[in-house]
């Protein structure tokens, strides 16, 4: 897939994402899922890049990695189970909206976290259960 390397033109011109966003009026979250690759940047907002930069040849940004460093940086993480170290790495939003990639990551993240929740719930549990039992045995 042929996208913008939005990180490149942004490092070029020297600025935030924060202030990319600000320029873009695009969110900040949403210029992030870009630079990673987990979303495509919409044709409105490659208007705004090439008029508010003057960038006369797009197609020196465009790639077929977003971030030319994303392989390394995926690759010296290395993978546990199948999956990337980052849980972001994989929700795919590639082609979404910048909303709909927004509320995708946030959901599956939040997801994610739930689960992670309800396992030390259940740990938690378990360690009173322990407790109970070693303080019923050892304080009488």
């Amino acid at each position: 897939m042929r996208v913008l390397d939005l990180q490149r033109i942004r490092l070029e011109k020297n600025i935030s994402q924060v202030k990319l966003a600000e320029l873009t009026d695009y969110p900040q979250s949403f210029i992030s899922v870009i630079e990673r690759g987990k979303a495509s940047a919409p044709q409105e907002l490659i208007d705004k890049v090439v008029s508010i930069f003057g960038i006369e040849n797009i197609e020196d940004y465009i790639s077929e990695v977003a971030n030319p460093n994303l392989k390394k940086k995926v690759a010296k993480r290395g993978k546990r189970d199948g999956k990337s170290a980052d849980p972001a790495d994989d929700i795919d939003t590639a082609g979404a909206s910048p909303e709909q990639a927004i509320v995708s990551n946030f959901l599956e993240l939040l997801k994610k976290k739930e689960e992670k929740i309800e396992k030390l719930e259940e740990e938690i549990e378990e360690l009173k259960k322990e407790l109970a039992v070693y303080r019923s045995t050892t304080c009488k």
